[in-house]
């Protein structure tokens, strides 16, 4: 999902605005991963039921659909994808989506959003997140940031106490500059949570001097991965080349030894 910002016409000038009272724009992009809770998540910062919302573990979105609306005199857009980081996803068709995505956020998005719903956080999202973090590289970090979703599910339990009780959220929180933010999807009508999540959004991008990631950070990830991937490729063929060396010297010499053995024979 992405996030464009942009200041309304006829709005006055605000904190964290920029020159002549305008909001700089800002672009935020939703992880790829399905889940409950991602189309809600959406539809809340909307204010509208843009996206199908349905409790299924197959993801309900299979193609880019792009939705806008209007929020505190900036319009958002949101582009949903689909569940590109599922397991059975053919890595080609990931690569083609992200591109894709990417190239619609031109010039790149302010901030990633990893989408989790709270409660266990299960191996297959861990996955995801891992496949996520090495597609678009270390540099992702700086410009990302974890939206739990079912935060009416704490009850009692304050967000940091969910967190310290779960040593791998705990480590992905602080990969993420320790940035995170609840969303309760039940109280679709409550936009304070919208906001806080604009406004922490807005430090994020202060922090990061206005930068966002840009699809010459993606491609040059994806030069690394081929690099890689031509390297081990390399060592895969020396190696196979050194072990069949190894046994042709080895056949040769035992033929070699069958040879002098015929022929000591001959000679008795």
């Amino acid at each position: 999902m992405f996030y464009f910002g942009e200041q309304l016409t006829g709005s006055s000038s605000t904190a964290g605005c920029g020159e002549h009272g305008k909001t700089e724009q800002r672009k935020l992009l939703h992880d790829f991963h399905t889940g409950i809770g991602k189309s809600a998540t959406r539809n809340t910062i909307l204010r509208r039921k843009a996206f199908t919302s349905k409790l299924i573990s197959r993801s309900v979105t299979r193609e880019c659909q792009k939705e806008t609306s209007e929020f505190n005199r900036r319009r958002i857009s949101v582009i949903d994808t689909p569940g590109l980081f599922d397991t059975g996803v053919d890595n080609d068709e990931i690569r083609k989506e992200i591109v894709k995505c990417i190239s619609m956020a031109a010039p790149g998005p302010h901030v990633f959003l990893l989408v989790i719903q709270l409660g266990r956080f299960t191996q297959e999202e861990k996955d995801a997140v891992k496949m996520i973090q090495e597609s678009f590289g270390d540099q992702s970090r700086t410009y990302t940031m974890v939206l739990f979703t079912r935060g009416d599910d704490l009850g009692g339990t304050t967000i940091q106490d969910f967190i310290k009780d779960d040593g791998s959220l705990q480590y992905l929180i602080q990969q993420c500059g320790k940035r995170y933010h609840v969303f309760n999807n039940k109280e679709t009508e409550d936009q304070t949570q919208v906001s806080e999540l604009l406004e922490k959004i807005d430090r994020m991008v202060a922090a990061n001097g206005g930068s966002f990631y840009t699809n010459e950070m993606f491609q040059q990830v994806e030069k690394n991965i081929r690099e890689e991937q031509e390297r081990i490729l390399k060592e895969k063929e020396e190696e196979i080349k050194k072990k069949g060396e190894e046994l042709r010297a080895k056949y040769e010499a035992e033929l070699e030894q069958m040879k002098k053995e015929n022929n000591e024979k001959k000679t008795r």
